[in-house]
């Protein structure tokens, strides 16, 4: 899940508070009403997106990234297996399913310099180096205090909407890291496809490039297809030249198999040995699936074609829900069966950047 997405909604509004942030609204339930995530409110992925710039303005500094994350993390295992959430975000159902055992945490570090509105264009306020020491400092103690309970690790997300020059710092910020502390285990591309859909071969360079100056030993997984801005060519070029493990929602890929019978997408993931990770309701949200039912025929065109799949909540505090909810949500519509669920979470710790690359 997204660090942005993470952190309920009754924290971010304690946070934001008592740092005296500006654009918070006249009062708590105003408060809750523009940051969370709701149907009548998201029209796409670029409007599911605009109220990450206000959460990454209070997440931003290192102290705020350091209580950030040990929130997320306490929230996971404590409500991650719950069916119902209070309003805020808090707990609300009684008893959980289960815990969250493992958890990956993803975030941009630059776009926690307080600076989040230039997109890492330029140097914010805070130090990059300490939000990253601060962010895995974090992730240390909570593991110490859950003596085992809990293991999780940081994946760090490149910009769509940043600037070469940026992601590039960014790049080798986690090199330096990277050698230093085990908690970063992985890299992703996230952002708005509108802004840099990566057709352009001068661009997709530039991203191969990035990536390629990270160490193999660590995961990659790229957001990639979740919008009609990426075509099928442009999915499987990006694809191509990332190499990444796993790809959050391709859904051009269904697209073209289901309306064009161009099977090319799904068989370079099938080939690859790629897994997918799906997030049901942010899909449903920004329109990138029509209704529960399509899910239930992307989880059975991904079993025919033998694709591994996995199944995330992507931002459950914005959108007060929770791992429980989404299963629950899948079983209870016939868009998944048992089966698949539980054969999703072996793949999901089977595929997991916390094991390492190498096995």
């Amino acid at each position: 899940m997204h660090l942005g997405g993470s952190v309920p909604l009754y924290r971010l509004w304690e946070i934001a508070i008592e740092r005296g942030i500006r654009g918070m609204g006249s009062g708590y339930e105003e408060f809750l009403n523009i940051l969370k995530i709701q149907n009548n409110k998201v029209k796409d992925l670029d409007s599911y997106l605009e109220v990450y710039d206000k959460v990454e303005l209070i997440q931003s500094g290192p102290h705020s990234v350091r209580e950030s994350i040990i929130i997320a993390l306490h929230r996971a295992y404590r409500t991650g297996g719950m069916v119902e959430l209070g309003p805020g975000g808090e707990g609300g159902s009684p008893d959980a399913l289960f815990s969250v055992g493992k958890l990956e945490l993803r975030f941009n570090p630059l776009k926690r310099t307080g600076a989040v509105f230039l997109k890492g264009e330029h140097a914010g306020l805070y130090d990059v180096d300490r939000v990253i020491k601060e962010a895995c400092s974090a992730i240390e103690d909570v593991e110490i205090g859950f003596k085992g309970q809990i293991e999780a690790g940081l994946i760090f997300c490149f910009g769509r909407d940043m600037t070469f020059e940026a992601n590039m710092i960014l790049a080798e910020k986690i090199e330096d890291w990277r050698k230093k502390n085990s908690k970063i285990i992985g890299v992703d591309l996230a952002g708005p496809e509108s802004v840099n859909p990566l057709n352009k071969p001068t661009e997709l360079a530039n991203m191969k490039k990035i990536f390629k100056s990270v160490h193999r030993s660590i995961g990659r997984t790229i957001h990639v297809g979740e919008t009609k801005h990426v075509d099928l060519k442009t999915f499987i070029a990006t694809v191509q030249a990332l190499e990444p493990q796993r790809v959050a929602h391709p859904i051009v890929a269904f697209h073209a198999f289901w309306n064009k019978k161009d099977d090319r997408g799904l068989k370079l993931l099938k080939e690859r040995g790629i897994v997918c990770e799906l997030c049901v309701k942010s899909n449903l949200l920004t329109r990138a699936v029509k209704d529960i039912k399509e899910y239930g025929r992307i989880i059975d065109t991904l079993d025919d074609f033998e694709i591994p799949y996995t199944f995330s909540t992507d931002a459950p505090s914005l959108q007060v829900t929770s791992l429980a909810h989404e299963l629950i949500l899948l079983l209870e519509n016939d868009a998944a069966t048992p089966e698949q669920v539980l054969r999703a979470l072996k793949t999901a710790d089977k595929a997991s950047f916390l094991n390492g690359t190498s096995k």
